[in-house]
């Protein structure tokens, strides 16, 4: 059940975070537009391919250009938590205090240039977009209310952005992911969720991400992202989500939270070579011993070893299952390929 909210917050996290406009947020900032497209671009294809110290470089870069914008803040503490959530980083106390001080300071930036430009659609876009980050902080702490709080005041947030600017496509990822996971609240924030008057649409949600890749122009691949892991997950339409899913692979071949998935699917569509040469690729390349992803490394073996046994092979499937249990047994995956091993091992 916590996994579910856990991935809630990653997932809004990361439809707000890539969804703000490429440019500078004050008028007196001393770089272009087109130059600061350029590195917000270059800091997320190097998040994308796990090259996170050149991503905090640039993040860095940005603060040292523009130290009063909320920019730079804003994408170095996701950085840190995207290296915390992949296992680069360990989520101790001294960096988890580091992250919310990143966080505390865009929010702050932003409303402050909230208070100068009430229009300004780009600060309610970091606003939005660091209060989410907020309930991924409040998260841990399990404070429920906190986190449904934050993500409904950044919820409205985004919707006053679109009042003001209704052209504003990419606002729809954000909102579209909330009514999406709002419509499936877990059942332990359930009672939090009716005194707040949070509630969701998942139609409405599906049909906002649909708009977003349409007709969206910085926060497609996110749309793109959520439709094919969650929502069509969660319909168990697998074929949909494998075709989103496959567009996104052949663009980010090294982002194993899209392999994942998409092994995920193939399995699901009972396509279990396609499952097998998909896990093999990437496994083939890493070592995961000392691989950061080894919780995603763990899933996509999970999948190839469960295709191997859905085909006959048992001696390569327990091969995948003791492997993935030596990984991590604590992991979801280990867990399952543990009960997995035991059965074939039973019979």
């Amino acid at each position: 059940m916590k996994r579910n909210a856990r991935l809630l917050i990653f997932l809004v996290e990361v439809s707000l975070i890539l969804c703000v406009r490429r440019q500078p947020l004050m008028a007196q900032s001393s770089i272009s537009a087109a130059d600061l497209d350029k590195k917000v671009a270059s800091i997320l294809s190097y998040g994308y391919d796990c090259k996170f110290d050149d991503a905090l470089n640039g993040a860095d870069e940005i603060i040292s250009i523009m130290p009063g914008d909320p920019e730079g803040y804003f994408y170095k503490g996701g950085i840190y938590k995207r290296m915390m959530e992949e296992g680069c980083l360990t989520s101790d106390d001294s960096t988890m205090m580091k992250v919310r001080s990143l966080i505390d300071r865009a929010c702050r930036l932003s409303e402050q240039e909230l208070d100068k430009q009430p229009d300004n659609v780009m600060a309610y876009f970091y606003y939005a977009a660091s209060l989410v980050y907020r309930a991924w902080y409040e998260s841990k702490n399990h404070d429920w209310l906190a986190v449904l709080s934050d993500g409904t005041k950044a919820k409205k947030t985004l919707e006053k952005a679109i009042e003001i600017d209704p052209n504003f496509y990419d606002a729809y990822t954000g909102i579209g992911a909330f009514n999406c996971y709002a419509a499936r609240i877990p059942w332990y924030m359930k009672p939090i969720a009716l005194v707040l008057g949070v509630h969701g649409d998942e139609d409405e949600g599906i049909a906002q991400l649909k708009k977003a890749v349409e007709f969206g122009k910085y926060a497609k691949i996110e749309a793109q992202m959520f439709l094919g892991s969650i929502a069509y997950v969660n319909r168990e339409d697998y074929s949909s989500s494998a075709k989103l899913l496959l567009e996104l692979h052949k663009r980010f071949p090294n982002n194993l939270y899209i392999t994942q998935y998409l092994c995920k699917d193939y399995y699901e569509l009972q396509n279990y070579d396609e499952t097998i040469n998909l896990a093999s690729s990437v496994l083939s390349e890493v070592d995961p011993a000392g691989f950061c992803q080894r919780e995603r490394l763990s899933f996509i073996q999970f999948y190839r070893g469960k295709s191997f046994e859905r085909l006959g092979e048992e001696d390569k499937a327990i091969a995948d299952y003791d492997t993935v249990v030596k990984l991590d047994v604590n992991h979801y995956a280990g867990k399952d390929a543990l009960a997995a091993l035991k059965k074939l091992r039973d019979q």
